[in-house]
Protein backbone atom coordinates (compact mmCIF):
# COMPACT_ATOMS: atom_id res chain seq x y z
CA UNK A 1 0.00 0.00 0.00
CA UNK A 2 1.38 3.43 -0.90
CA UNK A 3 1.35 5.91 1.95
CA UNK A 4 2.52 8.96 -0.02
CA UNK A 5 1.77 9.79 -3.64
CA UNK A 6 4.60 10.55 -6.07
CA UNK A 7 3.84 14.30 -6.27
CA UNK A 8 3.86 14.55 -2.49
CA UNK A 9 7.17 12.67 -2.30
CA UNK A 10 8.65 15.00 -4.89
CA UNK A 11 7.59 18.08 -2.95
CA UNK A 12 9.09 16.56 0.23
CA UNK A 13 12.42 16.18 -1.53
CA UNK A 14 12.29 19.74 -2.82
CA UNK A 15 11.61 21.01 0.70
CA UNK A 16 14.49 18.90 2.04
CA UNK A 17 16.85 20.38 -0.53
CA UNK A 18 15.65 23.92 0.24
CA UNK A 19 16.20 23.28 3.95
CA UNK A 20 19.69 22.03 3.19
CA UNK A 21 20.39 25.23 1.27
CA UNK A 22 19.36 27.33 4.24
CA UNK A 23 21.61 25.31 6.55
CA UNK A 24 24.51 25.66 4.13
CA UNK A 25 24.02 29.42 3.95
CA UNK A 26 24.27 29.73 7.73
CA UNK A 27 27.17 27.30 8.06
CA UNK A 28 29.18 28.96 5.30
CA UNK A 29 29.81 32.02 7.44
CA UNK A 30 31.06 29.85 10.31
CA UNK A 31 33.44 27.81 8.12
CA UNK A 32 37.07 28.90 7.79
CA UNK A 33 38.39 30.12 4.49
CA UNK A 34 38.74 27.38 1.89
CA UNK A 35 42.12 25.87 1.24
CA UNK A 36 44.13 26.97 -1.74
CA UNK A 37 44.10 23.32 -2.87
CA UNK A 38 42.19 22.74 -6.12
CA UNK A 39 39.69 20.01 -5.16
CA UNK A 40 37.45 18.24 -7.67
CA UNK A 41 34.43 16.00 -7.14
CA UNK A 42 33.23 13.71 -9.91
CA UNK A 43 29.89 11.88 -9.66
CA UNK A 44 29.50 8.97 -12.14
CA UNK A 45 26.07 7.35 -12.45
CA UNK A 46 25.47 3.88 -13.88
CA UNK A 47 22.43 4.01 -16.17
CA UNK A 48 22.21 0.29 -16.96
CA UNK A 49 18.84 -1.45 -16.84
CA UNK A 50 19.70 -3.01 -13.48
CA UNK A 51 19.93 0.45 -11.93
CA UNK A 52 16.35 1.47 -12.80
CA UNK A 53 14.79 -0.15 -9.68
CA UNK A 54 17.53 1.54 -7.62
CA UNK A 55 16.94 5.03 -9.01
CA UNK A 56 15.01 6.20 -5.92
CA UNK A 57 17.77 4.98 -3.59
CA UNK A 58 20.37 6.71 -5.76
CA UNK A 59 18.51 10.03 -5.68
CA UNK A 60 18.09 9.80 -1.92
CA UNK A 61 21.82 9.09 -1.46
CA UNK A 62 22.73 12.12 -3.61
CA UNK A 63 20.44 14.41 -1.61
CA UNK A 64 21.90 13.15 1.65
CA UNK A 65 25.46 13.67 0.42
CA UNK A 66 24.79 17.27 -0.53
CA UNK A 67 22.86 17.86 2.68
CA UNK A 68 26.02 16.90 4.62
CA UNK A 69 28.30 18.69 2.10
CA UNK A 70 29.92 15.33 1.34
CA UNK A 71 30.49 14.73 5.05
CA UNK A 72 32.04 18.23 5.26
CA UNK A 73 34.53 17.35 2.54
CA UNK A 74 33.04 19.87 0.12
CA UNK A 75 34.37 23.45 0.27
CA UNK A 76 33.55 26.67 -1.49
CA UNK A 77 34.67 26.94 -5.14
CA UNK A 78 35.26 23.17 -5.46
CA UNK A 79 34.42 21.79 -8.92
CA UNK A 80 31.62 19.21 -9.27
CA UNK A 81 31.37 17.16 -12.45
CA UNK A 82 28.70 14.63 -13.47
CA UNK A 83 29.16 11.67 -15.87
CA UNK A 84 26.90 8.78 -16.83
CA UNK A 85 27.74 5.40 -18.38
CA UNK A 86 26.45 1.95 -19.27
CA UNK A 87 28.52 0.42 -22.06
CA UNK A 88 29.72 3.86 -23.06
CA UNK A 89 30.80 7.00 -21.25
CA UNK A 90 28.73 10.15 -21.54
CA UNK A 91 30.52 13.22 -20.22
CA UNK A 92 29.65 16.87 -20.56
CA UNK A 93 25.86 16.43 -20.67
CA UNK A 94 25.59 18.43 -17.45
CA UNK A 95 27.77 21.54 -17.20
CA UNK A 96 30.50 21.66 -14.58
CA UNK A 97 29.14 22.97 -11.27
CA UNK A 98 31.12 25.36 -9.05
CA UNK A 99 30.22 24.80 -5.40
CA UNK A 100 28.92 27.99 -3.83
CA UNK A 101 27.18 27.54 -0.46
CA UNK A 102 24.60 30.21 -1.31
CA UNK A 103 23.55 28.18 -4.40
CA UNK A 104 23.49 24.85 -2.59
CA UNK A 105 19.78 24.19 -3.11
CA UNK A 106 19.99 24.93 -6.84
CA UNK A 107 23.04 22.71 -7.39
CA UNK A 108 21.58 19.76 -5.47
CA UNK A 109 18.23 20.00 -7.27
CA UNK A 110 19.93 20.21 -10.68
CA UNK A 111 21.92 17.01 -10.10
CA UNK A 112 19.03 14.97 -8.64
CA UNK A 113 16.72 15.96 -11.51
CA UNK A 114 19.43 15.01 -14.00
CA UNK A 115 19.68 11.54 -12.45
CA UNK A 116 15.89 11.10 -12.51
CA UNK A 117 15.60 11.96 -16.20
CA UNK A 118 18.21 9.45 -17.42
CA UNK A 119 17.28 6.57 -19.74
CA UNK A 120 18.19 3.27 -18.03
CA UNK A 121 19.13 0.46 -20.42
CA UNK A 122 21.92 -1.93 -21.48
CA UNK A 123 24.52 -3.29 -19.02
CA UNK A 124 27.38 -2.02 -16.87
CA UNK A 125 30.90 -1.77 -18.31
CA UNK A 126 33.58 -0.22 -16.07
CA UNK A 127 36.01 -0.29 -19.00
CA UNK A 128 34.12 2.68 -20.41
CA UNK A 129 35.04 4.98 -17.50
CA UNK A 130 38.27 3.81 -15.79
CA UNK A 131 40.70 5.08 -18.50
CA UNK A 132 39.05 8.51 -18.42
CA UNK A 133 39.16 8.51 -14.61
CA UNK A 134 42.88 7.64 -14.62
CA UNK A 135 43.54 10.49 -17.03
CA UNK A 136 41.70 12.88 -14.70
CA UNK A 137 43.72 11.61 -11.72
CA UNK A 138 46.95 12.54 -13.49
CA UNK A 139 45.75 16.12 -14.00
CA UNK A 140 44.20 16.86 -10.60
CA UNK A 141 45.75 18.08 -7.41
CA UNK A 142 42.98 16.48 -5.37
CA UNK A 143 40.19 14.35 -6.84
CA UNK A 144 37.24 12.49 -5.28
CA UNK A 145 35.32 10.10 -7.56
CA UNK A 146 31.92 8.63 -6.55
CA UNK A 147 30.60 5.80 -8.78
CA UNK A 148 26.91 4.88 -8.28
CA UNK A 149 26.45 1.40 -9.77
CA UNK A 150 24.72 -1.98 -9.43
CA UNK A 151 27.98 -3.89 -8.79
CA UNK A 152 27.95 -5.90 -12.02
CA UNK A 153 31.11 -6.17 -14.12
CA UNK A 154 34.80 -5.98 -13.19
CA UNK A 155 36.91 -2.92 -12.41
CA UNK A 156 40.36 -2.90 -14.01
CA UNK A 157 42.96 -0.17 -13.97
CA UNK A 158 43.12 0.99 -10.32
CA UNK A 159 45.40 -0.14 -7.48
CA UNK A 160 42.35 -1.51 -5.65
CA UNK A 161 40.77 -3.68 -8.36
CA UNK A 162 40.92 -6.97 -6.47
CA UNK A 163 39.55 -5.60 -3.19
CA UNK A 164 36.74 -3.65 -4.86
CA UNK A 165 35.62 -6.55 -7.09
CA UNK A 166 35.60 -8.91 -4.11
CA UNK A 167 33.35 -6.61 -2.07
CA UNK A 168 30.98 -6.07 -5.00
CA UNK A 169 30.60 -9.81 -5.53
CA UNK A 170 30.04 -10.62 -1.85
CA UNK A 171 27.28 -8.05 -1.38
CA UNK A 172 25.58 -8.13 -4.81
CA UNK A 173 22.59 -10.25 -3.72
CA UNK A 174 21.95 -8.21 -0.56
CA UNK A 175 22.04 -4.93 -2.45
CA UNK A 176 19.73 -6.25 -5.17
CA UNK A 177 17.10 -7.43 -2.67
CA UNK A 178 17.21 -4.08 -0.86
CA UNK A 179 17.13 -2.20 -4.19
CA UNK A 180 20.15 -0.27 -2.99
CA UNK A 181 23.04 1.02 -5.08
CA UNK A 182 26.76 0.58 -4.54
CA UNK A 183 28.77 3.79 -4.06
CA UNK A 184 32.47 3.33 -4.84
CA UNK A 185 34.73 6.14 -3.63
CA UNK A 186 38.18 6.66 -5.17
CA UNK A 187 40.51 9.37 -3.96
CA UNK A 188 43.69 10.71 -5.57
CA UNK A 189 46.18 13.44 -4.80
CA UNK A 190 49.01 14.87 -6.88
CA UNK A 191 48.48 12.30 -9.66
CA UNK A 192 48.39 9.23 -7.34
CA UNK A 193 45.53 7.19 -5.87
CA UNK A 194 45.43 7.54 -2.10
CA UNK A 195 42.43 5.46 -0.94
CA UNK A 196 39.09 3.80 -1.69
CA UNK A 197 35.89 2.61 -0.04
CA UNK A 198 32.86 0.55 -1.10
CA UNK A 199 29.56 1.71 0.42
CA UNK A 200 25.82 1.10 0.26
CA UNK A 201 23.27 3.81 -0.47
CA UNK A 202 21.18 2.44 2.39
CA UNK A 203 23.94 3.07 4.96
CA UNK A 204 26.12 6.04 4.02
CA UNK A 205 29.45 6.97 2.49
CA UNK A 206 32.90 6.81 4.06
CA UNK A 207 35.50 9.17 2.58
CA UNK A 208 39.14 8.07 3.01
CA UNK A 209 41.36 10.79 4.41
CA UNK A 210 43.79 12.59 2.17
CA UNK A 211 47.46 12.43 3.20
CA UNK A 212 49.02 15.77 4.14
CA UNK A 213 50.28 17.78 1.21
CA UNK A 214 54.08 17.91 0.84
CA UNK A 215 55.68 21.17 1.91
CA UNK A 216 56.65 23.41 -1.02
CA UNK A 217 60.41 23.42 -1.72
CA UNK A 218 62.22 26.47 -0.41
CA UNK A 219 64.14 28.09 -3.26
CA UNK A 220 67.35 29.93 -2.38
CA UNK A 221 67.72 33.61 -3.20
CA UNK A 222 69.88 34.40 -6.31
CA UNK A 223 72.53 36.14 -4.27
CA UNK A 224 72.83 33.09 -2.01
CA UNK A 225 73.45 30.54 -4.76
CA UNK A 226 77.12 31.50 -5.39
CA UNK A 227 77.78 32.74 -1.87
CA UNK A 228 80.96 31.32 -0.28
CA UNK A 229 80.63 28.78 2.46
CA UNK A 230 80.48 30.28 5.92
CA UNK A 231 83.75 30.05 7.93
CA UNK A 232 84.12 27.32 10.47
CA UNK A 233 82.98 28.37 13.90
CA UNK A 234 85.75 29.44 16.29
CA UNK A 235 85.78 27.29 19.42
CA UNK A 236 84.75 29.22 22.46
CA UNK A 237 87.43 29.73 25.17
CA UNK A 238 87.29 27.51 28.19
CA UNK A 239 85.41 29.11 31.06
CA UNK A 240 87.43 30.50 33.95
CA UNK A 241 87.36 28.60 37.22
CA UNK A 242 84.75 29.92 39.55
CA UNK A 243 86.05 31.00 42.98
CA UNK A 244 84.20 29.53 45.91
CA UNK A 245 82.91 32.25 48.21
CA UNK A 246 82.34 31.79 51.92
CA UNK A 247 78.77 31.09 52.92
CA UNK A 248 76.41 33.93 53.61
CA UNK A 249 75.99 34.96 57.22
CA UNK A 250 72.79 36.83 57.96
CA UNK A 251 72.64 38.84 61.18
CA UNK A 252 69.42 40.75 61.67
CA UNK A 253 68.78 42.53 58.39
CA UNK A 254 72.43 42.89 57.34
CA UNK A 255 73.82 40.38 54.84
CA UNK A 256 77.56 39.85 54.69
CA UNK A 257 79.82 37.42 52.96
CA UNK A 258 82.40 37.59 55.79
CA UNK A 259 81.87 35.36 58.83
CA UNK A 260 81.52 37.02 62.18
CA UNK A 261 84.75 37.24 64.20
CA UNK A 262 84.93 34.79 67.11
CA UNK A 263 84.05 36.08 70.53
CA UNK A 264 87.26 36.51 72.58
CA UNK A 265 87.55 34.32 75.65
CA UNK A 266 87.98 36.23 78.88
CA UNK A 267 91.22 35.10 80.44
CA UNK A 268 91.83 35.10 84.20
CA UNK A 269 94.40 37.49 85.59
CA UNK A 270 97.61 35.90 86.78
CA UNK A 271 97.99 38.26 89.76
CA UNK A 272 94.58 39.47 90.81
CA UNK A 273 94.62 42.54 93.09
CA UNK A 274 93.99 41.87 96.76
CA UNK A 275 90.37 42.04 97.77
CA UNK A 276 89.39 45.10 99.71
CA UNK A 277 88.41 44.15 103.25
CA UNK A 278 85.96 46.38 105.06
CA UNK A 279 85.05 46.29 108.68
CA UNK A 280 81.94 44.29 109.15
CA UNK A 281 79.12 45.97 111.06
CA UNK A 282 78.00 44.53 114.34
CA UNK A 283 75.43 41.80 113.98
CA UNK A 284 71.90 43.12 114.09
CA UNK A 285 69.46 41.87 116.60
CA UNK A 286 66.98 39.37 115.16
CA UNK A 287 63.66 40.91 114.33
CA UNK A 288 60.58 39.49 115.96
CA UNK A 289 58.82 36.94 113.80
CA UNK A 290 55.88 38.53 112.06
CA UNK A 291 53.04 36.96 110.22
CA UNK A 292 53.39 39.57 107.47
CA UNK A 293 56.93 38.54 106.64
CA UNK A 294 57.16 35.89 103.95
CA UNK A 295 60.44 34.05 103.39
CA UNK A 296 61.24 32.75 99.96
CA UNK A 297 64.05 30.25 99.69
CA UNK A 298 65.36 29.12 96.28
CA UNK A 299 67.38 26.03 95.81
CA UNK A 300 71.02 26.83 96.27
CA UNK A 301 70.34 30.55 96.87
CA UNK A 302 70.18 32.86 99.90
CA UNK A 303 67.03 33.45 101.86
CA UNK A 304 65.46 36.85 101.27
CA UNK A 305 62.98 38.17 103.83
CA UNK A 306 60.11 40.38 102.78
CA UNK A 307 59.74 43.45 105.03
CA UNK A 308 56.74 43.54 107.32
CA UNK A 309 55.59 46.84 105.91
CA UNK A 310 54.91 45.34 102.46
CA UNK A 311 52.12 42.84 101.76
CA UNK A 312 53.43 39.31 101.27
CA UNK A 313 50.38 38.20 99.31
CA UNK A 314 49.90 39.03 95.69
CA UNK A 315 46.72 40.55 94.38
CA UNK A 316 45.41 37.26 93.05
CA UNK A 317 46.21 35.47 96.35
CA UNK A 318 44.37 38.13 98.32
CA UNK A 319 41.30 37.78 96.15
CA UNK A 320 41.32 34.01 96.54
CA UNK A 321 41.59 34.30 100.31
CA UNK A 322 38.70 36.75 100.43
CA UNK A 323 36.47 34.46 98.40
CA UNK A 324 37.23 31.53 100.71
CA UNK A 325 36.44 33.56 103.82
CA UNK A 326 33.19 34.80 102.33
CA UNK A 327 32.16 31.26 101.45
CA UNK A 328 32.91 30.02 104.99
CA UNK A 329 30.89 32.87 106.51
CA UNK A 330 27.94 32.14 104.25
CA UNK A 331 28.06 28.47 105.22
CA UNK A 332 28.08 29.30 108.93
CA UNK A 333 25.03 31.58 108.57
CA UNK A 334 23.12 28.89 106.67
CA UNK A 335 23.90 26.26 109.32
CA UNK A 336 22.74 28.69 112.03
CA UNK A 337 19.42 29.25 110.32
CA UNK A 338 18.85 25.54 109.92
CA UNK A 339 19.68 24.88 113.51
CA UNK A 340 17.33 27.60 114.80
CA UNK A 341 14.33 26.04 113.07
CA UNK A 342 14.72 22.63 114.69
CA UNK A 343 12.32 21.85 117.63
CA UNK A 344 13.77 22.27 121.10
CA UNK A 345 14.86 19.07 122.72
CA UNK A 346 13.40 19.60 126.31
CA UNK A 347 13.22 16.69 128.69
CA UNK A 348 9.96 14.99 129.77
CA UNK A 349 10.04 16.60 133.23
CA UNK A 350 10.39 20.06 131.78
CA UNK A 351 7.49 19.51 129.40
CA UNK A 352 5.26 18.17 132.17
CA UNK A 353 5.97 21.19 134.35
CA UNK A 354 5.23 23.49 131.48
CA UNK A 355 1.83 21.85 131.06
CA UNK A 356 0.92 22.53 134.69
Amino acid sequence: MKIFSKPLTGWARVLAVLGAGILWSFSAAAQPAADTVNSRFLLIFDTSSAMKPRMAATQYAVERLFLSMMNRQLHALDDIGVWTFDRELRAGELPLQRWVPQNAATIASTITNFVRLQHYSKSTRFDAIIPAVNNLVQNSQRLTVLIFCDGAGQIKGTPYDEAINSLLKQNADTQEKAKAAFIIVLRAQSGQYTGYSVNSSAVGVDFPEFPPLPAPPQSAAPEQINAPAPPAPVPAPAPRPVATLPPLVIVGTNVSTNPLPPIPVKTALSNPPPARVEASPPPAEPLPRSTNAVSTKMAGGPTNAVPAGSSGLSRQGAMATGVILLAVATLVIILGLIRSRRPRGDSLITRSMNKK
